[in-house]
């Protein structure tokens, strides 16, 4: 008996999608490029005015992921939302992000890839004294959205005023709607080298390691992979700098 020609198209093709979708099933997850977002942060991740992503950490985990044969993308985005793209998203990272005990089961983690100290800043100039978070409640205090500086202090009992981002947070302090910043020492100073704001330094208050944190889709083994070639936090480049 004949198979009708069109009939028999129809089967091959068929076929073809069917052998397309298992190859595709067959494919392991680690396989499908990382997603790895992050923020305008500098010295840690930051775009350069050419749009390539900068900084210390970055330069750490490129390396490591390049050692440990992972595809990955990188993708700049407002600090908020490359987080929640991190938490909510399939095959979704982030970075540089702090561990701390509220984010611990959220993620599948790698690092350190860098330390960051947490510091209070006001305008040079001001007549501002404080040299504890407490002291903090008496002035307006300054930080940015879902940052964990920010989130440390407010659990403090201080109020904590969120920009929209850490330039803005600076340009609040610069144009005086804010007495104080907290924020990362080596961010702060570098923002304000840039931006020819004189900051006076009031104290430093916690050493953060920072992370790469993985939406839990991520594969154990890729994440035990990448961390196998993270380098020991000493020797990761440009982080003794800011110890």
């Amino acid at each position: 008996m004949r198979t009708n020609p069109i009939q028999q198209r129809i089967a091959s093709c068929w076929r073809s999608l069917l052998a397309t979708l298992l190859l595709a099933l067959s494919q392991p997850l680690s396989a499908t490029p990382l997603i790895i977002n992050t923020e305008d942060y500098p010295p840690f991740n930051y775009p350069s005015e050419q749009g390539q992503i900068m900084g210390s950490a970055t330069q750490v985990l490129r390396e490591a992921l390049q050692a440990a044969d992972i595809d990955a993308e990188f993708r700049v985005l407002p600090w908020a939302r490359a987080y929640t793209a991190a938490r909510l998203r399939e095959q979704h990272c982030v970075y540089s992000t702090t561990r701390t005990t509220e984010r611990e089961a959220l993620f599948r983690w790698a690092g350190p890839l860098a330390i960051n100290e947490w510091a209070a800043f006001s305008l040079a100039g001001r007549d501002i004294q404080a040299s504890s978070i407490q002291e903090l409640a008496h002035f307006r205090v300054g930080s940015f959205r879902e940052d964990a500086v920010g989130n440390h202090v407010a659990a403090q009992g201080v109020d904590v005023l969120r920009a929209p981002n850490e330039r803005e947070n600076l340009a609040r302090l610069d144009a005086g709607l804010v007495d104080v910043i907290v924020t990362g020492k080596a961010t702060g100073e570098f923002l304000a080298n840039a931006k020819n704001v004189a900051l006076r330094h009031l104290f430093t208050f916690y050493r953060a390691p920072l992370y790469l944190a993985c939406h839990p889709s991520v594969s154990k083994d890729l994440i035990k992979r990448l961390q196998h070639h993270l380098p020991p936090l000493g020797e990761a480049r440009g982080v003794s700098r800011h110890e």
